[in-house]
Order: structure tokens, then sequence, then C-alpha cells
């Protein structure tokens, strides 16, 4: 219930009062579990973060080849964000999925790391922080278009295409661009 007042109203919005409103209990009774609505953030991100963690573990991390990894990541996020709204909601609003001093805990630090080391293999045709934009970005902006109703293709085939852009960016650029 939390995550969904914070995803939709903000950090600054959502109010202790709120929280208990929605969930039916008291104020008190909240305090009794966390010390502050900044600890309910922090458990909320350790708990989102960690379900993505795992889910890139799993499912990217698994594969050998830098493109394979970089397809799964793209399914991973996207089935993420449309079958989890209000938590995929809640990391964009906080910008959870980019590197900010959290001790390589976020899903982004395992991803830029994935892509550092590609690139630094010749694998990558852009740099790790440009193809960690295009595929967040790209995440982000195609939610923002399905929650605004504005995005009527199919999951299966919006993830064909995301890939098959996707891939173009970060593979098939010119070396010149790299060593540009």
């Amino acid at each position: 219930m939390a995550l969904r007042l914070f995803s939709q109203k903000g950090f600054k919005g959502t109010t202790i009062k709120d929280i208990a409103r929605e969930v039916g209990i008291t104020e008190g009774a909240i305090y009794r579990h966390f010390r502050s609505k900044e600890d309910i953030i922090e458990h909320l991100v350790e708990r989102i973060t960690g379900e993505i963690r795992e889910l890139i573990r799993e499912e990217v991390l698994t594969k050998k080849d830098i493109r394979k990894q970089v397809d799964s990541l793209i399914e991973v996020l996207i089935n993420y964000a449309f079958d989890n709204p209000d938590a995929f909601r809640f990391l964009t609003v906080y910008h959870i999925l980019r590197e900010n001093g959290r001790n390589g805990k976020l899903p982004g630090n395992i991803i830029i790391q994935l892509f550092r080391e590609a690139y630094a293999g010749g694998k990558l045709a852009v740099s790790p922080e440009v193809a960690l934009s295009l595929i967040i970005g790209s995440v982000e902006r195609l939610f923002i278009l399905w929650e605004l109703g504005l995005l009527k293709m199919q999951r299966e085939k919006l993830i064909e295409e995301v890939k098959e852009v996707i891939e173009k960016a970060l593979f098939d650029v010119s070396d010149s661009m790299r060593t540009g």
C-alpha cells in the first residue's frame, strides 16, 4: 500500500497518516515496524532492487553472449515494469536504477559493470553509460506511454521491436564512433 502511495504521490506528498489510512491501521502501528518514512522508503528500495537484482542474475548474467544478455535484460525490465507498475514507477521516481552510492547493490550497478566488461572487450559499440541510458530510458518511456494508454502494441511485439532497435544502437554502430 505504501508503495502505491509513494509511486503516485511521491515521497514528499505521502505522509505516515496517508499510509496508515490506506492500510487501515494507526500511525503508531506503523512506527512499531518502521522508525520513519525514510525507513519505509529504504525497506521498499531494498525489496524492489533485490527482486530486480535477482532477475538480472538469473535471467541475464547466466547468458554468455552480450547480445543475449542485452535481449534478456530488455525482457526482464519491460516485463517487470508492466507486471509491477507501482514498483517500477517508484523506481523511476527515485532514480534507483542509476549508480548513486549504494555500494553496488542497485541493479544499475550490475548492468553497468556488465557493459563495462563488454566495452573493454570490444563487444559493445557505445560507452557503457550510453548503453545503460538507452535501455533504461527506453523502458521508462515505454512504461509511461503504456500507463497513459498510448501504447496499444502486444507486449511480445513491443519487446521484439525494442530488442531490434537497441541491438542496432549497441552493436551496429561504426567503429569510427567508438574511437571518435
